[in-house]
């Protein structure tokens, strides 16, 4: 049988491109749990390049960001739905939110910011741009190459995570994102990493 869903996966992964095989909006349990051994694997090869102790993977939190990514391609592309179904299909993590799950979930949502762009070519007042956005805002690792509140963002559990940390500073001195560089969570860091090199990797200026 045909895994469309981690067909698309991997697509996205490799090559960073999306393909669907069609409207296909249900998942089956063996699908998922395939698409979750991908990410692992996927997930292991890049903490090997972690600093500090990285998170152990987290299944559930990538499967979610799986689903998320990949039904929401779905609605980019073929949409039957009414407005009102759509918070029914792009489903809110229900689990706690940790560090394992915050770099899981970042396998996927950090394609979202992408796709966002694509919704918003096709319609601005597209509804399923809100709900991702959304999301966006307790996943904001993987948004820091998207245009965000940052007053609207909680940073307590990436302070608290040496690892998270340092990636975080890291995603937004590769996107140069001045807002987030200025944050008094990650300040104090971002200047650390810039170091006596500030001018040449990146002549920002702090408040």
């Amino acid at each position: 049988m045909n895994n469309y869903f981690l067909k698309m996966i991997q697509q996205l992964w490799e090559k960073e491109e999306i393909m669907l095989y069609g409207n296909i909006m249900s998942i089956t349990d063996e699908e998922i749990g395939a698409v979750g051994a991908f990410l692992k694997k996927a997930y292991n090869r890049e903490a090997l390049d972690y600093p500090h102790q990285a998170p152990e993977f987290d299944y559930q939190a990538a499967q979610w960001a799986a689903k998320t990514i990949y039904l929401a391609a779905q609605l980019l592309l073929y949409r039957e739905n009414k407005e009102t179904d759509l918070p029914k299909i792009i489903l809110a993590y229900e689990r706690k939110i940790t560090p394992a799950a915050i770099l899981s979930v970042d396998l996927c949502l950090r394609f979202l910011p992408a796709l966002i762009k694509e919704l918003k070519l096709i319609d601005q007042e597209d509804s399923l741009i809100e709900i991702l956005e959304e999301i966006l805002k307790d996943w904001h690792y993987s948004g820091v190459n998207h245009p965000m509140n940052e007053e609207d963002l909680n940073f307590e559990i990436i302070e608290n995570d040496p690892c998270l940390l340092q990636l975080y500073c890291d995603r937004v001195i590769k996107n140069k994102n001045q807002k987030l560089a200025n944050h008094k969570a990650l300040i104090n860091q971002i200047k650390a990493n810039l170091g006596n090199h500030k001018n040449q990797l990146w002549n920002i200026s702090f408040n």
